[in-house]
């Protein structure tokens, strides 16, 4: 066996000098029990580098440093001797702890590498699926209360009513294919739906379109390739967006807001009713808040107003009165730790329910004997959006001013004024219209009482509250 030879500073002459098979340099840089450098002369001059350290036991153990200069080693050396030092106090194996870092970091490039596949494969395949999933992970990182009816509006009617364009290169669609899918809901009498489809269609192109020029837009768009946006060049389906005008009458609202109060105790049932008695909040926005935005002791709720264009959503701070007090309190014994609305702790109560709901009551409202003898009904039947517009006009007719009904509403407030110069937080006038707004919801529920009373009446409220119990169960 060759001679080990001495463990004073090697120099590269050394290193490069041809040597016998089996031949040993040693260099020891970091002390007694540190580890050293060892230099391995192998067949055909081949020049191989380790590490040797002692364990606990004493017993010597050899890491391959897989390096080809002396510097190279020597960095990798001083590391290793470090890392020995550590795993001593630690009265740990060095070789033990490399190798289990070692299989972390093979794990972690296994699946980076699965993961720049996976997108890499998804980048070829570029289909309009890739860009409307884009568009709606863009809405909910923002975010914005569209992401989940985008959602559920491009699997409904698109991949699940046109799985061969939702698989299509989403470059190759083109202003005709936009059609198809927006004259297929146009043709099932859904207008309404069939305008929104095609905004969030021209929207998610225009997103794809600009990601080059926009750091904030998904990645996955980039590779897209989109040059033109073919949902901007169709109809705009204006004739299907006109703006109601529909206004529930105090008797109207008076039946409304005895229902709700009949009915069983829900989730959605509790949303209705506390987005009536803040002045007629939006209930998708109510829906969204939890446990945490509820301050009992200073008596306030806050939403995130995250509508329109906004990058943050604004915060919308409204003051509880003692009807509205209650609905929280019981909703935050009912509910779990993220969602204030919720039956079961983890999901939160659609909006579809609650619109369901109130259908149930409007249409039954229609058929009522005692609004229809005082001729208290409005013309057509009356939907959920039209109680916003009904609470702001009658608190217009109630004296709230505009300011203050912008305020409660949460809407109007994006001018010059109101961005930059008024910080004024409008506590004390939202509380006292509120204050104004409840007792005016309770003298019309007093009104429908008496109404019921009388000898005509016959509406069987009961009937119902029984109806739209059935709903929520289902709900």
């Amino acid at each position: 066996m060759p001679k080990r030879r001495g463990s004073a500073l090697l120099t590269d002459a050394q290193v490069k000098a041809k040597r016998a098979l089996g031949t040993k340099l040693t260099e020891d840089r970091h002390g007694r029990g540190a580890g050293s450098l060892v230099v391995r002369w192998g067949a055909g001059d081949t020049r191989w580098y380790y590490f040797r350290y002692s364990d606990q036991e004493r017993k010597q153990h050899a890491i391959p440093l897989h390096v080809a200069t002396l510097p190279e080693a020597r960095a990798k050396v001083d590391d290793y001797a470090k890392r020995a030092r550590e795993a001593r106090v630690q009265r740990l194996d060095l070789r033990a702890m490399l190798e289990t870092e070692h299989q972390k970091q093979s794990a972690d490039e296994r699946a980076r590498l699965e993961a720049d596949a996976k997108a890499a494969r998804a980048a070829e395949r570029g289909t309009l699926r890739v860009l409307l999933d884009a568009y709606v992970e863009q809405l909910e990182r923002a975010g914005k209360q569209a992401a989940g009816d985008a959602r559920r509006m491009f699997a409904r009617n698109v991949y699940d009513a046109h799985p061969e364009l939702a698989a299509r290169q989403a470059a190759t669609i083109t202003p005709a294919d936009i059609t198809v899918i927006v004259r297929a809901v146009v043709y099932l009498g859904k207008g309404r739906t069939a305008g929104k489809l095609r905004s969030y269609l021209r929207a998610a192109f225009a997103l794809a379109q600009g990601a080059r020029y926009d750091a904030a837009a998904p990645a996955a768009l980039l590779a897209l390739d989109i040059e033109h946006n073919p949902a901007a060049a169709t109809a705009a389906l204006s004739q299907f967006n006109r703006t109601r005008d529909r206004i529930l009458t105090d008797g109207e609202l008076g039946y409304y807001a005895l229902a709700l109060e009949r009915l069983e105790r829900s989730p959605a049932r509790d949303a209705l009713r506390l987005a009536l008695l803040l002045g007629g909040q939006r209930p998708t926005q109510l829906l969204r808040t939890a446990p945490g935005d509820v301050d009992l002791e200073a008596r306030t709720i806050t939403m995130h107003d995250s509508k329109g264009k906004r990058t943050e959503p604004r915060l919308h701070v409204l003051p509880l009165s003692d009807a509205a007090a209650a609905i929280v309190a019981t909703r935050q014994e009912d509910c779990g730790d993220l969602l204030l609305f919720t039956g079961d702790g983890k999901r939160q109560t659609r909006i579809e329910t609650c619109e369901e709901i109130a259908g149930i009551v409007f249409a039954a409202m229609a058929k009522d004997k005692h609004l229809r003898e005082a001729k208290a009904l409005g013309a057509g039947v009356a939907q959920l959006r039209d109680v916003r517009r009904t609470a702001e006009t009658m608190q217009a007719r109630l004296g709230v001013s505009r300011d203050v009904r912008a305020q409660l509403q949460s809407h109007g407030l994006g001018g010059v004024q109101q961005r930059h110069y008024d910080r004024h937080d409008y506590a004390d006038e939202k509380r006292a219209a509120l204050v104004r707004w409840e007792a005016h919801l309770a003298e019309l529920v007093r009104a429908r009482q008496r109404q019921e009373e009388q000898p005509l009446a016959s509406a069987r409220p009961g009937k119902v509250v029984a109806i739209a119990r059935a709903r929520q169960r289902r709900g």
